[in-house]
């Protein structure tokens, strides 16, 4: 008898790992099976779709924006007075600094306004140097400052395949790396990152490798 009590005892201390095993391995399967589906959803979005959900996101973070109505030399009153897309002019916020000063922190800010596209270190790929206006690759490092200002991503071949390796170049542009994650096949094709960044009323963009001297000639493009 004694034996018998033993072996069902065994077997129910079994039975009730077992059970305690696939419970916890369970909610693992199922967020599994869940990042898949929503995987699978997402590879069948358009280009066009993501737009349209993006364009609906902006309009509402723009809802109590005060628009500048003339002040600070910037006529807009509405939102497509501000969107590329709509062959208005955005409100550009560009930061000029070096190394150690903060700038991140005050890009980070700057960021944080409503429908703002973030253009994070756009000079990356320059390496560890300041951009001073003498040779060739130096005033290419301007023509890109002011492609993507332009939201003009057909010519940035150099700077799309360095942030494929050196995906920071975008993380800290908040809005486009949620679409990245979501939609990685568009993240760095030129048809989706023109359009797409067109779309925004705000521009910034911080960059530690250019100096004053260069950065001015930026100001005298009056586009």
């Amino acid at each position: 008898m004694s034996r018998r009590t033993n072996v069902i005892g065994i077997c129910g201390i079994c039975l009730c790992v077992l059970l305690l095993v696939a419970t916890q391995h369970r909610p693992a399967l199922i967020q599994e099976s869940s990042q898949f589906t929503t995987e699978i959803a997402n590879a069948t979005v358009t280009i066009a779709e993501i737009l349209a959900s993006q364009r609906s996101r902006i309009a509402l973070e723009m809802e109590n924006f005060e628009y500048p109505s003339g002040r600070f030399q910037v006529d807009a009153e509405k939102l497509t007075d501000l969107t590329l897309e709509t062959n208005g002019t955005p409100v550009r916020s560009v930061v000029i600094t070096t190394w150690r000063s903060g700038s991140t922190f005050l890009g980070d800010i700057l960021n944080a306004m409503p429908a703002n596209f973030y253009h994070y270190e756009p000079l990356l790929n320059w390496g560890i140097r300041r951009i001073r206006g003498r040779p060739d690759s130096d005033k290419k490092a301007l023509k890109n400052l002011k492609n993507l200002l332009k939201c003009d991503f057909s010519k940035m071949g150099d700077y799309l395949e360095y942030g494929q390796d050196h995906t920071y170049l975008f993380e800290h542009n908040i809005r486009l790396w949620n679409q990245c994650k979501d939609f990685p096949k568009y993240c760095w094709q030129p048809k989706f990152l023109t359009p797409y960044c067109k779309l925004f009323p705000l521009q910034s963009m911080k960059t530690v490798r250019m100096s004053l001297a260069v950065a001015e000639k930026l100001l005298e493009d009056n586009r």
